[in-house]
């Protein structure tokens, strides 16, 4: 679909095979990283059709991400249509394989070519998809997580809170670092007190206390996860408190320590919910780094994973209107 910036409203959609698209090398989206994107899956459901998980919530994102970065923003029906017709188009590709889904990508990216900074008149938007499995490769699954105060994700007043190609670039280079070290992911900490936690590269940080469940307030700098915000709204049925707070990894570190903190875990759209085994923690890149070693039960992570890929499937009834049938 072509868009403009400012001029009228005339959506105007194809569904055509996927194809190499030559990109010049003057699109403005190389040049000044005006892209937004989101990440979203279809499940096959247990009366074999097919539904989106929150689409509305992702469509809603998206409008947000857009405005952002200054560009046309998609009105949300106009998204959800888009992604009905598509999704019915390729629904016999769904799969219906415990763990395995259809992940889409709407992707709306400028299109002017130029080389000067400002916003692109001409936008495109697009959707793709393919097969997900599982998230990390390890035959544990149960990720190995780096942290280390050198790495700044994002930072206040920044874009940390919109889903653009900027927020993922960022991680790449620490990622690389972290990968070193064995690790799977990177949890980032905040840019002004190198303490407080962010989130990770592509997901956002739960740890369990007791029966509360911990992760950071969103504060600008993190993600509005949709999979983290269904998390709090189910935590309750599995028997965890939900609770949003500013959360010093020195502080967890220490309850990691003591016993305190029993289990963390990643989660997001394509991850769903994964696990933490261990984290490898680095004052700096160039300190001795130090592992903190998980407890084994992951009772409380694996009960809300459940739940999750139950409500996903239509094998139990969301808290709300969740599922967009196609």
């Amino acid at each position: 679909m072509e868009l403009t910036l400012d001029g009228p409203a005339d959506f105007h959609a194809h569904i055509i095979p996927l194809a190499d698209e030559p990109i010049p090398p003057t699109g403005a989206a190389l040049h000044y990283g005006q892209t937004i994107f989101e990440g979203m899956k279809a499940y096959r459901q247990k009366d074999g059709g097919v539904a989106l998980f929150r689409a509305d919530l992702h469509a809603k994102r998206f409008k947000k991400s857009a405005r952002r970065m200054v560009l046309r923003e998609l009105p949300e029906e106009i998204f959800l249509q888009c992604l009905k017709e598509y999704v019915s188009f390729v629904a016999d590709n769904v799969p219906g394989e415990p763990e395995h889904s259809l992940y889409l990508r709407p992707l709306l990216m400028a299109a002017d070519k130029k080389i000067k900074v400002g916003a692109s008149q001409k936008n495109v938007f697009y959707i793709m998809s393919s097969i997900a499995g599982g998230y990390f490769g390890n035959k544990s699954g149960r990720a190995r997580v780096m942290v280390c105060r050198d790495f700044v994700r994002a930072f206040p007043h920044g874009l940390g809170e919109v889903k653009t190609a900027a927020n993922y670039a960022a991680s790449i280079y620490p990622q690389r670092l972290a990968a070193q070290k064995e690790c799977d992911q990177v949890l980032f900490l905040d840019a002004v007190n190198h303490d407080y936690i962010d989130e990770l590269g592509g997901m956002n940080f739960f740890a369990i206390r007791g029966n509360e469940l911990l992760t950071p307030t969103l504060n600008g700098c993190i993600l509005d996860g949709v999979t983290r915000r269904s998390i709090l709204e189910i935590a309750s049925s599995v028997g965890l408190k939900p609770t949003e707070t500013r959360l010093s990894f020195t502080e967890l570190k220490s309850e990691i320590k003591s016993g305190k903190c029993t289990e963390a875990f990643a989660c997001g759209t394509a991850a769903v919910i994964s696990p933490i085994g261990e984290f490898y923690f680095q004052e700096s890149t160039d300190a001795e780094g130090e592992v903190l070693k998980m407890p084994s039960e992951i009772k409380g992570s694996t009960a809300l994973l459940e739940k999750l890929r139950k409500i996903h499937r239509g094998e139990e009834k969301a808290p709300g209107d969740w599922l967009l049938r196609v």
